[in-house]
């Protein structure tokens, strides 16, 4: 049968494939525009979201936290939109549409995923119009779809893809909502007033229009399939209807409530056996809500909906789809954007999380400076301002802000007028045109009044001084903000980004553009090209590259933090947003074609499932368990892979963000094992392509200890191992403060140790202790000794190199000898890669590596980040310019051990007690190199890199206070 599915479902629709050139999206671990239905699975335990970013998201029950990631293929302007979504009620299935497939098909189609892993299983084309909705029957053996237009409804065999009818007959607008009840019936709404329900042979049962000239929207039926529950669109009015004919029988109360509309409905159980009907979409409270905050309500009236109602505030944004879950209460989809949940006791379990700015409102906050290379902007209503600086990559909180340049909306020249939120925007008497339902929502005139901007729901749009279209181009959300600085507007958008484009010869160019993550500041930057820069405490997994296939194929995706090696070009990305575009032609010049590469990346795949070990035994678990055994210590993972072209290079696992095994593995079958924290353990896995430039993700694990909550925070070792080299097997490599800083930096960690740790162990390698087999053998020491529980410091002060051309990072030991080639100097060095693997057998939780070995003067930022996001370790390193690194500051230490010093002995910020965390002191180092080095009329620069998800620091030394 399956066979037979996938024929139908390929023999369908046009021969058109996809848009080949690679996509730009944004990946923040939750939706970036407003989510427009869900579905859940008979047990409860997942549900599914569909949204306007284009993807497909699926998420574990209760809790609410995100499973899988489904991407379709997409075009460049909405093609892609996902506006409904189903899933079969055993969770294996889900099918997801919207405007999907039409820009290449000439017709729209539905795709269906396997849940469990994301693969494409069949797709359906040949649809005349968008899907609206979509809805598996309770037996999972049928899929019915909403179609916009007046193309009616369609329904199917889930199984094979055969179609068992379709009613567009007497549709006389888009079909807005459909849903099984228990027996198979099927219920419709549409624009043109109608409810509709069809036997499952698809007769027609019923027919009526409620409320002559209203729009039913919102759909359910009640629990035992006598009443159907009606939201209008365009009234505050939710009908409850009689089943059998439709006829109205009750009106429930709908007083205190003002807005647009109820286009969500949803009856619900309470845990207790009572039944509560739910109700929302722009219903806000007609006395406001103080705070405003979540002014959005979800009405709930308790008794079928003949009781009394509550009202709980929910969303920032209207509601698009209230979902009843299956161990009660609802789940609702908000443009805010995002999902919540409301438990079965009316109580707001969480609501929808947005990662990104929200420049609805505060977009017309964007002010720039300086070519636009520093902006100034609100990224949420209530916070205060937050300040941008593109040429250093600094983000920080605004002060004054002297030179900053809003947006021009008045001139005498230039007299718009009914620009906002307008589709009629209008200069003096003459009208702008603007496309079919498109709105405009800012404005900028040019410095010269030359001509201005208009940012719309769909465009950035140039018009010159008489109103005329000059130039425009798609943007992925709307453009709530913009302004102009020289020759370059930035514009705020509704995804969450601030973007920069340059305005030359009567054309806008995109330059770059910024995502920030609101709750954690992380941020990345990246060009056209995806070239990419990101904040010290992370961001490198905050967008990537999506690949179409063909039309019948699964995307492939790669994020930033996969083409890490590939992409990672700071220099390259500051220096094109300052109008200097020859850096990152050159990387792209040395990178070749990488939307190939990624189309190649080796393949990773589950095995036979994995197994804890528990003493002796090794006891079965399940790809998607939740829950490990009691006394489980480590996890054995069987894993296949499979190469693709590029071959394939080293496998990695990780625990909680940080590398905890390295395997050299071919294709095929392999197993590996890694030793588990104490509380909950988040695994990953990775493999790499032979070269080492990009990687694939591969199976992953959240697992938590039965009954066991966070473990409590206990006092661990302080373990530090540091190397310094001043004295080399060649002479010519000799330096004069390696060893000194390296004892400098191990007594002020012993100093700072004081009370944060029960006992501190220490071990420096100075000179002919620093062989490559010296020092591997104390990372091997290091591994065997070193507890979950204990803080782990690696500080390495010697030389470091940059190889070619393939731009590894190398650490020349004491006993390097011959430097007349590259073979010969990575024959005697440590390279990255044997560095990352020494470092995955380290089982410390909290880790630094402290990396002073840029005297060579090659390092860059790029290599030594690339360490970083390897080992998803916080890195604090010296990097090299232009220049050799500053071998001393004082003839007692270099730069980089100097603002160390100074860091561990309070000047990096503190807490309340004394105490110097890694971020506070990697901040410190960053900020303080670069001064130093000034101070002796040099360039010197340090960085502070983490990979790690949950941003999550520690204390490494304590401060007396006086």
């Amino acid at each position: 049968m399956r066979r037979r599915f996938l024929l139908l479902a390929l023999l369908l629709g046009a021969a058109g494939e996809p848009p080949q050139q690679p996509f730009l999206r944004i990946e923040a671990g939750a939706h970036t525009a407003p989510v427009a239905r869900l579905a859940v699975d008979a047990g409860g335990g997942l549900l599914a979201s569909a949204s306007d970013d284009k993807t497909l998201r699926l998420w574990n029950l209760p809790e609410g936290t995100q499973r899988l990631v489904i991407r379709p293929p997409i075009g460049t302007a909405e093609d892609g939109e996902l506006y409904a979504v189903a899933m079969s009620p055993d969770g294996r299935r889900v099918a997801a549409a919207g405007f999907t497939g039409q820009s290449w098909d000439g017709v729209f189609c539905l795709y269906l995923y396997d849940a469990r892993s994301g693969r494409l299983l069949a797709r359906l084309s040949g649809l005349p119009a968008p899907v609206q909705h979509l809805a598996f029957s309770a037996d999972g053996r049928r899929l019915a779809a909403a179609l916009g237009a007046r193309a009616g409804i369609r329904v199917w065999d889930a199984t094979s893809g055969q179609t068992l009818f379709e009613d567009a007959a007497g549709y006389g607008g888009p079909a807005r909502m459909l849903a099984f009840d228990r027996a198979g019936r099927l219920a419709s709404t549409a624009a043109d007033g109608h409810v509709r329900i069809y036997d499952p042979a698809g007769r027609r049962l019923a027919d009526r229009v409620p409320l002559a000239g209203a729009r039913p929207f919102g759909l359910a039926w009640s629990p035992d399939g006598g009443l159907v529950a009606i939201g209008y669109e365009d009234r505050l009015r939710v009908e409850i209807l009689a089943a059998a004919d439709l006829r109205s029988v009750a009106l429930p109360d709908i007083t205190g409530l003002t807005g647009e509309g109820l286009p969500a409905v949803a009856w619900a159980g309470d845990g207790q056996g009572g039944v509560q009907l739910h109700a929302a979409g722009y219903a806000r409270l007609a006395t406001p809500i103080t705070p405003p905050g979540r002014a959005f309500v979800i009405r709930r009236w308790t008794d079928f909906g003949l009781g009394p109602s509550t009202d709980i505030p929910a969303a920032r944004d209207a509601i698009a789809h209230l979902l009843a879950l299956p161990g009660g209460g609802v789940a609702y989809a908000a443009a805010d954007p995002g999902w919540g949940r409301v438990g079965p006791d009316g109580q707001l379990a969480f609501a929808p999380r947005p990662p990104g700015a929200d420049f609805r409102a505060t977009g017309a906050s964007l002010t720039a400076m300086e070519e636009g290379t520093k902006l100034r902007v609100i990224l949420r209503p209530d916070e205060a301002p937050i300040q941008f600086d593109a040429l250093d990559g600094q983000l920080a909180p605004a002060g004054e802000a002297p030179g900053f340049l809003p947006a021009r909306t008045a001139s005498p020249r230039l007299p718009m007028a009914d620009w906002r939120n307008s589709n009629r925007p209008r200069l003096g008497q003459q009208p702008i045109r603007l496309g079919d339902g498109e709105y405009a929502r800012s404005l900028a005139i040019l410095l010269r009044e030359d001509g201005f901007l208009l940012g719309t729901d769909t465009h950035l749009r140039l018009f010159d001084a008489a109103g005329r279209p000059v130039d425009a181009l798609p943007v992925p959300g709307a453009v709530w903000g913009v302004t102009v600085a020289g020759d370059v507007a930035v514009a705020a958008l509704g995804d969450g980004t601030l973007r920069w484009y340059r305005l030359t010869g009567g054309r806008l160019a995109e330059q770059a553009a910024l995502f920030i993550e609101a709750e954690t500041r992380r941020w990345v930057l990246w060009t056209p090209e995806g070239l990419f820069d990101h904040a010290a405490n992370g961001g490198q997994d905050l967008v990537g590259v999506l690949l179409n296939r063909g039309r019948a194929q699964g995307t492939e995706w790669a994020s930033f933090r996969q083409a890490y090696r590939a992409l990672y070009s700071p220099l390259a990305v500051r220096r094109r947003i300052a109008g200097d575009q020859a850096p990152a032609q050159k990387r792209l010049a040395q990178l070749g074609e990488v939307r190939e590469r990624i189309g190649r990346l080796p393949v990773l795949a589950p095995g036979n499932g994995p197994c804890a070990v528990v003493a002796d035994d090794c006891l079965p678990l399940a790809w998607d368990a939740k829950t490990l055994p009691e006394g489980a210590q480590a996890l054995r993972l069987r894993l296949s892979a499979t190469d693709r072209g590029l071959g394939i290079g080293p496998l990695d696992v990780l625990v909680n963000d940080r590398i905890a095994a390295r395997s050299e593995t071919g294709a095929g079958e392999s197993q590996i094992e890694v030793p588990l924290d104490p509380g909950p353990n988040r695994i990953a896995t990775r493999l790499y392509a032979e070269d080492r430039t990009l990687f694939a993700d591969g199976p992953t694990l959240a697992l938590r200890r039965a009954g066991e909550a966070e473990p409590p925070p206990e006092a661990g070792r302080l373990v530090v191992l540091a190397i310094g080299v001043n004295r080399y097997a060649n002479p010519e490599l000799n330096l004069r403060f390696a060893v000194p800083d390296a004892e400098e930096v191990a007594g002020l960690l012993r100093a700072g140790a004081g009370p944060l740790f029960r006992e501190t162990r220490i071990r420096l390698l100075r000179d002919a202790e620093a062989t490559r087999r010296g020092v591997l053998d104390a990372l091997s020491a290091a591994a065997e000794e070193v507890a979950p529980g204990d803080t782990f410091i690696l500080y390495i002060a010697g030389h470091g190199i940059r190889t070619e051309p393939d731009n590894r990072f190398l650490f020349l030991p004491q006993d390097t000898r011959d430097t007349s080639n590259w073979a010969a100097l990575r024959a005697q060095g440590i390279d990255d890669g044997a560095l990352v693997a020494a470092l995955a057998r380290i089982r410390a939780r909290d880790a630094v590596l402290l990396l002073d070995t840029c005297h060579a003067g090659q390092l860059t930022m790029e290599q030594l980040s690339a360490l970083g996001n390897e080992t998803g370790r916080f890195l604090l390193a010296a990097s090299g310019s232009v220049q050799e690194a500053l071998d001393s500051y004082d003839d007692r230490n270099g730069v980089f051990a100097y603002a160390l010093r100074e860091g561990l002995r309070g000047r990096a910020p503190m807490d309340a007690e004394g105490r110097v965390s890694a971020l506070g002191l990697g901040e410190w180092v960053v900020r303080r190199v670069p001064e130093l080095a000034r101070q002796r009329q040099h360039q010197q620069d340090a960085v502070f890199r983490t990979a790690q998800r949950d941003l999550r620091s520690f204390p490494i030394a304590q401060v007396p206070r006086p």
